[in-house]
């Protein structure tokens, strides 16, 4: 989705327009929860934090003006209201290293690694289903092929055939820039 196109439609929203609000909704909610969830380390709580945010963007619609880009006015609404939740209800304890770590972090680093994870999840999400399943197996259970070729009973070979076809659907359908930021993520996910 565009800004042009994001524009458009919060105009439509403001006009009262319920399946613009619907797209709008469908486009950014999976993205604003890991955002969100970056900053509250829980997804519960992000969840309805986006969706309050949902609804005040919905009750507020008419006087509420967007003239650059609803994305970042939705991250930004987003990332307010995690800080101010945490504020409000931490005064005395002290933040853990990660939120802390969250509250000072630059936030296109958290939109672009939001994103990131949205596509990958979409990506992922596109796969066939026997070889999504030996995808998520391998790469987020952490077992190895023969593992996989037992719990499904099928053979080392068709695992191995499957995460192929998976990998090259991913990177046929993640752009060159997506795969880097894929590459960057998992690695650093390992350290």
């Amino acid at each position: 989705m565009t800004n042009l196109s994001d524009i458009h439609i919060f105009q439509q929203i403001k006009n009262g327009d319920v399946a613009a609000f619907n797209r709008l909704f469908d486009n950014y909610y999976t993205p604003m929860c890991y955002l969100a969830s970056k900053y509250l380390v829980d997804m519960d709580l992000s969840r309805s934090l986006v969706q309050e945010v949902f609804v005040d963007l919905w009750t507020r619609r008419e006087k509420i003006s967007v003239d650059y880009s609803v994305k970042s006015y939705l991250f930004n609404m987003v990332k307010n209201r995690s800080i101010d939740h945490l504020r409000r209800h931490k005064k005395n304890i002290q933040l853990t290293e990660t939120e802390e770590e969250m509250v000072h972090a630059p936030f296109h680093d958290i939109i672009e690694e939001a994103e990131l994870n949205h596509r990958i999840n979409a990506s992922i999400n596109e796969l066939p289903e026997k070889c999504r399943e030996i995808f998520l197996l391998c790469r987020f259970e952490g077992m190895k092929y023969a593992e996989i070729a037992r719990k499904l009973d099928i053979s080392v070979k068709t695992v191995e055939m499957q995460m192929g076809i998976a990998l090259k659907k991913m990177r046929s359908s993640l752009s060159d820039y997506q795969m880097i930021n894929l590459m960057v993520f998992v690695h650093s996910k390992k350290i």
